[in-house]
């Protein structure tokens, strides 16, 4: 007989007995709950109840405080659970990127953009510009849409591969990759690409993970449907005059050929006056004050227009506006769950640097212009270039504004001769007038014939007085269009306390504020006033008394018209009207009188 399945099912009848000895030999005893000391007050009854604790109903339903068999599998984790954020051991960080132009802070805490130091541009606090506000306590404003849940990356702790990067002039672009992770096993990034030639950041989110973790999450989440990138931080206040800068502060966004704006000033009233969702081609949205903007710009390389939604808003505890795009989460270029990507410019409104992203951002320049000077572009188009030729030659542009007004009011001399002569005419003519109101006192409708026979028989154009100042307005509003929006001429000095000709020329803060004016002393504005006086006096009088009494209020209007404006506009009326007084005394002086009446 063979022996070996004797041997056989002996070994097995030793296994099956002897396992389950081994194993209690091997492992600890299961933990026991410990039963409390009875207390000198307690009851004897209590002892049982003790022993065995029942769970709140609030504890039932979320599991805390609960005793879980360690031998049991965990519970599933729930949608919301799935998207919470991994335990994570790394610190919270801030990210420094500097290139030749900029010096970006970046919080690994939402991956939020919290500091943009401009370095070619200057702040009158001294240093540079700084884009971003400091004192709004604001994180990031991504998310992530999946078709049954939203994963919120405001302050989703990332890691970043590195904290301090440095980009050299004609060097390479460089990333900059944030990582963080679900505790469903999603793996989320957040890429920064930096050129060191440009203001502007290429920003991608990417979602992926391991594959089986990543499937079985999808399967409570659904698919990722959207990636929202936002900015809720607003625009810092750059400029020294809070109160003059408010007006320019605004939101806007371009939905194929529209473009939707909100002034900030609104949000003051209320928050729906500055909030706004439209779905569409989305091409941009962003926020600006007169030089310096924060666009989200959805790239051209993406396929053309995207269909995606904007939503501008604000935040009116902290006066500051906001903007999101939400995009379709793209599957190509290998993403196993998705990715979308974002251009971020955060830099000077300057044509020739947003003509780059072929969206239109250069019509953006300007947009706190009030509507009726927009008419004015082209011209003020024309005196930029102008006016940055000749720096080319002369290098301060207060020289250049005085050299523009005397060249402006040369080329306007035949007219502004001509006007003068006719206005002096009819300073002679006022006998007659005067004669002609007598008689006619009574019946209006023949005074009225009278007095254009009188004109056509002297060979007067009454109209002709106000030539010069119709012709050279529109000079005048491409100028003052070219000091609100062109930052090529903000902060150029002219020479002792004008140290920017883009502000009022401030010599001293007053210690009370005058009404109208505010509590800056400007020297500009005075003078100015000063040389319209004197023009006054080389103007003829044709209105009597009451043209008398506006020639005198005239130069005090203007004063107040001019006092806040940039003083480098202010430079240029003062410029033309000491070129006005000038010239009106040559004509007079040169120019022989008709009649005996005084001219002046």
């Amino acid at each position: 007989m063979d022996r070996r399945p004797v041997i056989g099912f002996v070994l097995i009848f030793l296994l099956i007995i002897g396992y389950p000895l081994l194993m209690n030999k091997l492992s600890p005893p299961r933990p026991q709950p410990v039963k409390p000391a009875a207390t000198a007050t307690a009851p004897a009854t209590t002892t049982t109840t003790a022993e065995t604790p029942q769970a709140s109903p609030a504890a039932a339903a979320t599991g805390i405080g609960q005793q879980v068999d360690p031998l049991l599998p965990p519970a599933p984790l729930t949608t919301a659970q799935m998207l919470e954020p991994a335990p994570s051991t790394s610190a919270p960080a801030i990210v420094t990127v500097t290139t030749p132009l900029y010096r970006a802070r970046i919080d690994t805490r939402g991956g939020a953009v919290v500091g943009w130091e401009l370095l070619k541009h200057k702040s009158w606090r001294g240093g540079p510009v700084q884009v971003v506000p400091q004192e709004v306590p604001f994180a990031g404003a991504d998310q992530v849409t999946f078709r049954e849940a939203k994963l919120d990356l405001a302050t989703f702790p990332f890691t970043a591969d590195r904290t301090e990067v440095s980009l050299a002039a004609g060097g390479q672009k460089q990333q900059v990759v944030l990582r963080g992770l679900t505790r469903g096993g999603l793996e989320v990034a957040k890429v920064f690409t930096f050129d060191p030639a440009t203001y502007g950041v290429h920003v991608d989110i990417r979602l992926g993970g391991e594959a089986t973790a990543a499937g079985a999450m999808l399967l409570q989440t659904g698919p990722a449907d959207a990636i929202t990138f936002g900015w809720n931080k607003g625009i810092a206040q750059i400029e020294r005059l809070e109160k003059q800068e408010r007006p320019n502060l605004l939101s806007f966004a371009a939905l194929g050929e529209d473009t939707h704006t909100f002034k900030r000033e609104s949000l003051r009233k209320n928050v729906e006056k500055v909030t706004g969702q439209w779905r569409g081609s989305v091409r941009f949205a962003g926020l600006q004050d007169r030089y310096f903007t924060v666009i989200g710009i959805v790239p051209r390389g993406q396929g053309g227009p995207v269909e995606a939604t904007v939503r501008l808003g604000g935040d009116q505890a902290h006066l500051v506006q906001t903007w999101a795009i939400e995009l379709p989460a793209r599957r190509d270029n290998g993403a196993a769950i998705g990715e979308a990507g974002l251009d971020l410019y955060i830099g000077p409104q300057q044509a020739e640097l947003l003509v780059a992203y072929s969206q239109g951002l250069e019509k953006t320049i300007g947009l706190n212009v009030p509507s009726w000077m927009r008419w004015a572009r082209p011209l003020t188009t024309l005196v930029l270039w102008g006016m940055e030729l000749m720096h080319k030659v002369v290098p301060n542009y207060g020289v250049i504004i005085i050299i523009f007004a005397v060249l402006t009011k040369l080329m306007f001399y035949p007219l502004t001769k001509k006007s003068t002569e006719s206005m002096r005419k009819m300073q002679e003519l006022q006998p007659k007038m005067k004669a002609l109101q007598e008689k006619y006192k009574n019946d209006k409708e023949k005074l009225n014939q009278a007095t254009l026979k009188l004109y056509q028989e002297e060979k007067i154009n009454p109209l002709s007085g106000c030539l010069p100042l119709l012709v050279q307005s529109p000079v005048f509003i491409a100028l003052y269009q070219a000091f609100s929006v062109s930052v090529s001429l903000r902060g150029q000095p002219f020479f002792g306390w004008i140290h920017d000709l883009s502000q009022p020329d401030a010599l001293f803060a007053l210690p009370f504020a005058l009404p109208f004016l505010g509590a800056d002393f400007n020297v500009l504005p005075l003078l100015m006033g000063i040389a319209m006086y004197v023009q006054t006096k080389f103007t003829p009088n044709t209105g009597g008394g009451q043209m008398a009494a506006m020639n005198a209020m005239m130069p005090v209007l203007m004063i107040v018209f001019f006092y806040n404006v940039p003083s480098g506009l202010t430079l240029y009326w003062l410029i033309n009207n000491v070129m006005q007084a000038y010239q009106s005394w040559q004509i007079h002086r040169t120019t022989p009188k008709v009649g005996g009446v005084a001219t002046a």
